[in-house]
């Protein structure tokens, strides 16, 4: 009970510590908050290739570190109007260098290190860069109302998750993945992020109108639920417990951040394509 007790306290902690560094960030600015998400990604990236690779192995994993961090530097420059949306095209040499280079390597299945090193980059550095386009819609301006509101819907949704997947939770939703999720916990977390999303945020953010911030409160909560079962198929795809230790009664920085890696690039998409396109 005790024990219980003990983690119990350490999530709460360390969560509130995460919550204010967040808030703070998007207070300050701009470069606070990619800068302290540029450093959460690199920390996924290195949660992620220590997973997936053996011990003797993990050097071989460094340059794409390093690439994983370049490729967030221009996302956040592009997001920000410091370096033009052209920029992308270099993307092409960028990949094919991770193609070509296995050709000195000499190493046994080379496409699946370059595999590994691409699904880094998908998995973590863009739901994690594209917080910095969001964070410039829809006029190009600062604006971190549209980012506030997705963590907003992604803490009611674990919050009430929990809450009702403690005291009403009986149908597993993916036992064979997540045996502690329910369905009624699941249900719970979204229907509050509904409520929220209806209810409160027109009132305290006026980017969108209370029909928009429903639906993004639908897809966040959804995606969520989701990006946590598939950093729990991942896990067990490697056969660990939790992606790190950096955070106390959490794990590691995935383990934190699952429910972003899929709820950012949706309501980017959404945004984009049908409002602000």
């Amino acid at each position: 009970m005790k024990r219980i007790e003990r983690t119990l306290l350490q999530r709460m902690l360390t969560g509130s510590l995460l919550v204010g560094s967040i808030l703070a960030s998007l207070w300050w600015g701009f470069p606070a908050f990619a800068v302290l998400f540029g450093l959460l990604a690199q920390i996924g990236l290195f949660e992620f290739y220590r997973m997936a690779v053996p011990r003797e192995r993990r050097r071989e994993y460094l340059a794409s570190m390093l690439a994983g961090g370049i490729l967030y530097l221009g996302m956040a420059l592009s997001a920000s109007g410091l370096v033009d949306h052209g920029w992308m095209v270099l993307m092409i040499p960028f990949c094919a260098f991770f193609l070509l280079v296995e050709l000195y390597l000499n190493r046994d299945q080379p496409f699946a290190h370059v595999g590994l090193t691409f699904l880094g980059f998908i998995y973590i550095v863009l739901p994690f860069g594209l917080l910095s386009y969001l964070l410039f819609l829809p006029n190009g301006r600062y604006n971190p109302e549209l980012v506030l509101g997705i963590f907003v819907f992604l803490w009611a949704s674990d919050s009430a998750a929990y809450v009702v997947g403690r005291g009403l939770g009986r149908t597993k939703l993916f036992e064979r993945i997540s045996p502690n999720k329910t369905v009624e916990g699941s249900v719970g977390g979204i229907l509050a992020s509904l409520i929220l999303g209806f209810w409160a945020m027109p009132v305290w953010c006026s980017s969108l109108t209370a029909s928009q911030w429903l639906v993004v409160a639908a897809l966040v909560s959804v995606a969520g639920v989701y990006g946590d079962l598939l950093e729990s198929l991942l896990k067990r795809s490697f056969d660990r417990k939790d992606s790190g230790s950096l955070l106390p009664g959490h794990g590691g920085v995935l383990d934190r951040f699952d429910s972003l890696i899929l709820s950012a690039p949706l309501v980017y998409a959404y945004l984009r394509l049908v409002h602000w396109g």
